[in-house]
């Protein structure tokens, strides 16, 4: 059975569909002027933070918490699921619940209405197969077999040999985290000249501009669920607690030091440049940001492309 193969094809696949950010039309443009970024994600007036992306937060954790149980439940039922994807309640976090964010409105939601449709389709077909058929195997012990859900080892896989929570994660990177930061947040409608960067009240919670709020958000779908983003953890892929370092794109950002340096320090410099005024320092960091991100998923893309084709290399004719 040429499981592996075919899951890490599909996986690939996944990323690739779902990565819709063209770097060729993303070219950096010379900066005319310069800012005084800090070393790290700080920035303040008058001694608050004007960082904010509470709501990426949320929404990383909505998404971690929905594959913790693909991959491990066998009792999973679909109206849970979709209570999780689709309402954004149902979570053992009760901060989720009250925040009031979901995920399958932020899916594919900077795509055309037909494509946005399409890709949120394949999102809810995937916790449907799960419950109905992944989960059932799972709980009866079901040897995987071409055209049966089971189980291989500590893998559980669906009638074609996916594993529905890795499917579920690498189509989140692209269709959700890098469609909002590219298509989204760092986009000329939401930081362009025209979006306001003047306005703000110090008297409130929250202290930023709008321009100054849509780049955190951007920055959000990368760090949201890093314990410091002022030093992200990038130490050999595991926190001292044994857990994974990362969550979905930021997991894989990890992976590449050079990639994962750029992009980090892109983010600051291009947030200095907001605070500044400085458009030229914003819209060439902003493009380095997308360009870099894209990159980091064709790589790994690539990697597993590599994989499958030494898979199918050992297999049977």
């Amino acid at each position: 059975m040429k499981t592996k193969n075919y899951l890490t094809l599909i996986g690939a696949s996944v990323v690739l569909s779902f990565s819709s950010c063209d770097p060729s039309t993303d070219t950096p443009t010379p900066i005319e002027c310069t800012v005084n970024a800090p070393s790290d994600y700080t920035f303040e007036v008058d001694g608050s933070s004007t960082v904010s992306f509470s709501g990426q937060t949320a929404r990383l954790g909505m998404a971690e918490e929905i594959l913790s149980m693909l991959g491990e439940s066998s009792t999973t039922d679909v109206a849970v699921l979709n209570q999780m994807y689709t309402d954004g309640t149902g979570f053992s976090d009760v901060t989720l619940d009250a925040s009031g964010k979901n995920l399958r409105g932020k899916t594919a939601s900077y795509q055309t209405a037909t494509v946005k449709s399409y890709v949120q389709a394949q999102f809810d077909a995937m916790l449907v197969d799960y419950a109905t058929n992944v989960a059932p195997a799972m709980a009866a012990s079901t040897p995987a077999a071409p055209g049966t859900a089971g189980m291989i080892g500590s893998r559980e896989l669906n009638a074609k040999g996916m594993e529905i929570d890795q499917c579920f994660a690498k189509g989140l990177i692209g269709a959700l985290c890098l469609d909002q930061i590219a298509n989204g947040y760092l986009s000329e409608a939401k930081i362009g000249d025209g979006v306001d960067n003047s306005s703000r009240d110090v008297n409130s919670s929250n202290n930023y501009t709008a321009m100054e709020h849509h780049w955190d958000e951007g920055f959000g779908y990368v760090y949201g669920l890093e314990p410091d983003v002022l030093s992200p953890n990038y130490n050999a892929a595991i926190d001292p607690d044994g857990s994974k370092a990362g969550s979905l794109l930021n997991k894989y950002l990890g992976k590449y030091e050079n990639y994962r340096n750029e992009v980090y320090t892109s983010f600051v410099n291009g947030r200095q440049g907001i605070v500044e005024n400085c458009s030229d320092v914003r819209d060439t960091e902003a493009a380095d940001i997308k360009v870099a991100l894209s990159n980091v998923i064709m790589s790994k893309a690539e990697s597993y492309l590599r994989d499958a084709a030494a898979y199918t290399d050992q297999s049977d004719d």
